[in-house]
């Protein structure tokens, strides 16, 4: 019935045209009763998607944690051995110049004897 106005009926039985509603309230009933009935047929399903969804967060959340755990401990394991590595290197290279220390006395002391083999001849 377009084109014709809506009329209220009054209490003394006159017939008075209605105040004009909002397009935007009868839409906002309109999706208000559109989410409940969206709501009766998937409100199960999407609560159970909704619980399944929070519970593979929980999970992720937890393999995280272990493995941030493990690069932690993993880390410092890797940190250990760099630190014994740089030890025994500083070890060898130490023993490398008491090694060359003593070969140079050595030489020294093996000229020192020739240059006095000739001096006695």
């Amino acid at each position: 019935m377009k084109g014709t106005e809506r009329q209220v009926k009054m209490t003394d039985g006159s017939l008075n045209p209605a105040p004009p509603t909002n397009g935007l309230d009868a839409a906002v009933r309109g999706e208000t009763t559109i989410d409940q009935v969206r709501d009766l047929l998937f409100g199960g399903a999407q609560r159970s998607i909704e619980s399944n969804l929070s519970g593979l967060r929980d999970e992720m959340l937890a393999s995280l944690a272990q493995l941030q755990a493990d690069f932690t401990k993993e880390l410092a394991s890797l940190q250990a051995k760099v630190q014994q590595l740089e030890q025994d290197t500083e070890h060898k290279r130490l023993a490398s110049l008491r090694d060359i220390g003593a070969s140079i006395s050595q030489l020294g002391a093996a000229i020192t004897g020739l240059g006095s083999d000739r001096a006695g001849k």
